[in-house]
């Protein structure tokens, strides 16, 4: 090890057929640990070879059935001051990662030998199933290892070397291997209950280990042998366990679980028996009161219930979650509408409503929520539903958008809330009743018997959701059967769009699934549902392909990608050859029949600009994350941003290719496609740095330029009296309004120099002129001066020029808005869309 007053970290990990998660369990310490060492323990996938790939240094391990055993064997292999010990399937995030050494560095000539870190654990969805703390980061000193052969502990054999540590709470470990799949692997083979046993065998009052035996038997359903084990537990467990002990605390909390929900639930005594040995014991833990006042909420006393669930949070918010409420972290949103429940059928409306408003500005497509808030606004004789549908379309809801009315229509229905059902099916227009009816629960009257059914996709990017609506309103005008699931609500959230209602839905044949920027195939259970049902898969990139290749990899077995830039086709074929790839371009929304144009002259803005800024040196800093700074790799990527600056033809993946060239280097093909991958921040640096440029052109022209979009404050022009700001950040539906009311859409190519770009047809059909730079497929299909305005990125001293002569020239400017619109309303909408979509699923 190297001497005192040096903080370098040795990652270790022991490994076992961890291929699906190796590349992110080192990743994240790339640029911040000194070495990484992983020891396998004979893996019979990809797990070596890529952790070799990547520059670990990997050792091998017999298994003998012991992980104290193999863990302490790779901490021999560390050679620095500092030992992080993460298992494959968890990580740091970026941002924490760079946290680490820092702490280390101010704890080296310490007495400190470690740090507790929350460690939070995942569901295979994102869904935080709970949070504890361990100790994961210490000090590489021989006394410090693990011990016992299943649960391992982090112990110190030496008085003189103390297992003390700092609480680093802002720091957090991911855990992601909580999936059901795993839990169903680790109880079919008993490893951990034949570990554990033995353990047992040797040390029969090991009251860590009975709480760990009675987890075991709670897993497996054998309620009875695992209150036998946690009352062992208990009954061995010292009068005052430690602050960090988070055995002890668990322990009273799985009982107190089991009990609360298990077939002993009506046995009262019991339940509060544990209760208050467990709060005696341990009163700084929120969980107790969150499951006791769960429970009394489920057996409808309120009162009682709301008291131990204010109880609950009060003590979270004073003590944190530091090893303690592991449960109530978990379950945060649940127990805040639990809460409102108990304010509703306790008279406190005002009370239910506030606490629902906070939930739904969380999340506003929680409809068990929602259904709650509407129930307390029903049972309210001073509130007009007139009134409430105001507050809710000012506060949580787009009432312009069907998916928002339908929801709310859903949850008045639950709450039984007439005035509210009535108000909100006067906004339907004649041709929405038919998706109406359904979200009454009636049955439908058109005959779907020769339609497809198929699954399109909501998430947390809010503009594709605006494109799977107009794709969903196309479809079902062909007759075609589908349903929209929200990616953003976890499995036991409840609406329309819910994976309850999916796993309905799925229950008869899929025909396909359709997706942006590979939203459907992600989630490898995703991909064994769609081969389960021979369905297509037709996957729509709205950016470049390097961001997405993992999805790549293994594919669904009917996969239809389309790429919007021909050498994004070009790249996916010579990176991905066994990809079914096509060119697509972007489509526009065609306005509504009853929005008369507004005249040219008329308009509001001369100049308007939609989209977001970020600082160009900001973003590419970013690459950081990717690798350190200095390094070749690093140096390597500032040569492509250089190129790009120097050289406006080029994408990124062209760019980098000749960056390579440059600078002499072979680089293997996995290697190339991995640091392509790592090309994402560049990207949005170049994009930045192509609108700071095109932006400034033009406010230093003195023209009227309005900007649209979150970031502008930043800009170097923000300051300029003709540079106006009008919103940060609006709904992508709302755009095409400010659209119609400009005379100019200034566009700037997002790098796609074979392909297109939605802002540009969007621009047409709403009956204005699109200045853009091109592109070879934009040069192909529109004249400039003809149905378009063109400008060059290399000769932006001539921009402002040609905006005002757009501007001048009205009679002229507003032929070519004429030509532009009859070309994409007759080959680029979204019905056109529809019908390329359907010619792929065949």
């Amino acid at each position: 090890m190297s001497k005192a007053g040096k903080a370098r970290i040795s990652q270790c990990m022991i490994v076992k057929n961890e291929e699906k998660n190796i590349e992110r369990a080192l990743s994240w310490g790339k640029g911040v640990v000194s070495e990484q060492i992983v020891v396998d323990t004979g893996s019979t996938d990809r797990t070596v070879e890529i952790a070799r790939r990547m520059g670990a240094k990997v050792y091998e391990f017999q298994w003998i059935d012991d992980f104290a055993a193999a863990k302490n064997y790779a901490i021999e292999k560390a050679g620095y001051e500092w030992v992080a010990l993460l298992d494959a399937d968890e990580y740091f995030s970026g941002e924490d990662a760079g946290k680490l050494l820092d702490y280390v560095e101010k704890l080296q000539d310490t007495q400190v030998n470690g740090v507790v870190t929350a460690w939070i654990h995942m569901s295979n969805e994102g869904q935080v199933l709970g949070v504890d703390t361990q100790i994961r980061v210490f000090r590489n000193h021989p006394a410090i290892r693990y011990k016992r052969r299943i649960h391992e502990t982090l112990v110190s054999s030496s008085p003189d070397v103390p297992l003390n540590a700092i609480d680093a709470n802002e720091l957090s470990i991911f855990h992601t291997g909580y999936g059901a799949l795993e839990k169903k692997e680790k109880l079919g083979s008993k490893r951990n209950l034949r570990l554990i046993e033995k353990e047992l065998e040797e040390n029969s009052d090991d009251y860590e280990m009975w709480g760990y035996l009675g987890n075991e038997y709670d897993s497996m359903g054998q309620e009875d042998e695992a209150e036998k084990a946690y009352r062992r537990s208990m009954a061995l467990m010292p009068e005052q366990p430690g602050e960090f002990d988070i055995l002890a605390t668990k322990v009273y909390l799985r009982l107190l679980n089991l009990l609360t929900t298990g077939s002993k639930k009506e046995d009262e005594s019991a339940i509060l028996e544990v209760y208050q040995e467990a709060v005696k014991r341990r009163p700084k833990e929120a969980d107790y009161d969150y499951l006791l006042g769960r429970y009394l909420a489920e057996k409808g006393r309120y009162e009682e219930a709301e008291k131990h669930l204010r109880q609950a949070l009060g003590i979270l918010e004073q003590y944190g979650n530091t090893g303690k409420a592991m449960a109530l972290s978990g379950e945060i949103m649940k127990a805040y509408e639990m809460l409102a429940i108990c304010c509703f059928n306790n008279g406190d409306l005002e009370g239910c409503v506030q606490l629902t408003t906070a939930l739904l500005k969380e999340n506003p497509y929680l409809m068990s929520t929602a259904v709650v808030m509407l129930s307390a606004f029903s049972k309210d004789k001073n509130s007009r539903a007139e009134d409430v549908a105001v507050f809710l379309g000012r506060s949580f809801y787009n009432l312009g958008t069907l998916k928002d009315r339908l929801f709310l229509l859903r949850a008045a229905i639950s709450a039984n809330y007439g005035a509210m059902v009535q108000v909100l099916k006067g906004t339907f227009a004649p041709e929405e009743m038919a998706a109406v009816r359904q979200a009454l629960g009636t049955a439908w009257e058109k005959d779907h018997e020769k339609g497809l059914r198929m699954v399109l996709f909501y998430s947390s990017v809010e503009s594709f959701n605006f494109f799977t609506d107009q794709l969903w309103a196309e479809l079902k005008r062909r007759g075609h059967e589908i349903f929209i699931l929200d990616l953003r609500n976890s499995r036991e959230e409840g609406g329309i769009h819910s994976y309850a209602e999916f796993n309905k839905f799925i229950e008869k044949k899929v025909d396909a699934a359709i997706c942006f920027d590979a939203l459907a195939v992600r989630d490898s259970d995703f991909v064994k549902l769609w081969d389960h049902h021979d369905a297509v898969v037709v996957d729509i990139l709205m950016d470049p392909p390097l961001r997405f290749q993992p999805a790549f990899d293994n594919p669904p077995k009917k996969y239809r990608l389309f790429c919007c830039d021909r050498e994004h086709v070009e790249y996916v074929r010579t990176y991905f050859a066994h990809i079914d790839v096509a060119f697509m371009p972007h489509v526009g929304v065609m306005p509504g029949k009853d929005r008369p144009v507004i005249p040219f002259e008329k308009r509001t803005y001369d100049i308007l600009f939609c989209g977001t800024y970020y600082s160009p040196q900001g973003k590419f800093s970013e690459i950081e994350q990717v690798c350190p700074k200095g390094s070749d790799a690093y140096k390597l990527y500032e040569g492509v941003f250089d190129n790009l600056k120097k050289d406006s033809s080029l994408s990124i993946w062209k760019a980098f290719l000749l960056t390579r060239d440059q600078y002499g280097w072979d680089i293997p093909g996995e290697t190339l496609r991995q640091m392509l991958y790592g090309c994402n921040c560049i990207d949005w640096a170049i994009r930045m740095h192509q609108r700071e440029k095109v932006v400034t052109a033009l406010a230093e022209s003195g023209l009227n330029l309005y900007l649209l979009g979150r970031g502008w404050e930043n800009h170097p022009s923000a300051g300029y009296a003709n540079v106006h700001r009008i919103e940060d950040r609006i709904p992508y539906g709302d755009t095409l309004a400010y659209m119609a009311d400009a005379r100019i859409n200034l566009n700037v190519m997002p790098g796609f120099k074979g392909g297109t770009h939605d802002r540009i047809f969007n621009t047409l059909l709403q009956h204005s002129l699109p200045l853009t730079d091109s592109s070879t497929w934009i040069d192909e299909n529109f004249t400039d001066g003809v149905d378009i305005r063109l400008y060059d990125l290399d000769h932006l001293e001539r921009l402002p020029h040609i905006a005002r002569e757009i501007l001048e020239c009205q009679e002229q400017t507003q032929a070519m808005i004429e030509r532009g619109y009859e070309k994409v309303a007759e080959g680029l909408t979204w019905s056109h869309c529809a019908d390329w979509i359907l010619e792929a699923v065949g």
